[in-house]
């Protein structure tokens, strides 16, 4: 019985002196977490298995927003997907071509929303990113720019990732779109295909190519499956659209439309032809403070 009452009392009324214990500091650090911003959308086979082109010119862009507006995003990083350029001949099918023959690409980030578009002419970063041949060397198409140190925090109105095809080098101007009758092979003089020479139900065989300046005055043709494209993917609704394109017009500046948009007079011509919206992958690593 006494041992029960000495045990209880042990229990009852801890050794206070071996309770104060001196804790040596430590430093306590916030974990912030990292979120990748993606546009909507599923890969579909052969639906999906070539990217859009990017030749000079041509311009793209892809809507994200905060996914909480109550919270902060600081942007780490753009990242993108280069989609397999489309073969230019039967021994072409089975190669990876995710590469960039000709072409660059400048990347920015723009402001605007998705109900009006990108304010292109804007760019939220220092300078513009520049995608080369160099850059261009994972296999499966995604590559990352890195704009941490720029600190950019993400509007709560959502910014745009644009995307735009260029020359191969700098030093060359972008002239014109063509499509020829026959392969060029640089002897024979091209022949550009006649459209209104086409009769109504028949179909002829087409090869395109764009034409480029050099400094020196002289021209070139390039073909236009050695520009690099980029990956996409199909969305169920025009609700989960969230890529622009720019599109040009005959004698009038270019303007961008949404891809819903751009796709609306091909719907209306050919209301039985299934054409789905899309969004490019163009995405954003954002930090979450």
């Amino acid at each position: 019985m006494l041992l029960s009452s000495s045990l209880l009392l042990l229990t009852a009324y801890p050794d206070t002196a071996h309770t104060r214990q001196h804790l040596p500091e430590v430093a306590v650090h916030a974990q912030h977490r990292t979120l990748t911003l993606r546009a909507p959308g599923e890969t579909k086979g052969l639906h999906t298995a070539f990217g859009r082109e990017m030749t000079p010119g041509r311009a793209v862009a892809v809507w994200h927003g905060p996914p909480d507006t109550a919270r902060v995003y600081v942007v780490r990083a753009v990242r993108l997907r280069l989609g397999s350029r489309l073969p230019e001949a039967m021994k072409d099918l089975p190669k990876n071509r995710r590469n960039l023959p000709e072409g660059r690409l400048h990347l920015w980030l723009s402001p605007g929303t998705n109900a009006n578009g990108p304010a292109a002419e804007q760019n939220l970063l220092p300078q513009k990113l520049l995608l080369t041949d160099e850059t261009a060397v994972e296999k499966h198409g995604w590559l990352r720019f890195d704009v941490s140190a720029h600190r950019l925090v993400l509007p709560r109105s959502g910014t745009f990732v644009v995307a735009e095809g260029l020359p191969t080098t700098a030093t060359e101007t972008f002239l014109r779109h063509r499509i020829l009758t026959t392969p060029y092979d640089g002897r024979t003089p091209p022949q550009d295909l006649n459209f209104q020479k086409i009769q109504p139900g028949t179909s002829t065989r087409s090869y395109r190519y764009e034409e480029l300046r050099r400094p020196d005055g002289s021209t070139r043709l390039v073909a236009t499956a050695s520009f690099p494209t980029l990956a996409y993917r199909l969305v169920a609704t025009a609700a989960d659209c969230r890529s622009w394109i720019l599109v040009s017009r005959r004698g009038q500046p270019p303007i961008w439309q949404s891809v819903p948009q751009d796709m609306a007079p091909m719907r209306k011509a050919n209301p039985d032809a299934s054409s789905a919206d899309y969004n490019y992958e163009l995405e954003l690593e954002v930090e979450e403070l």
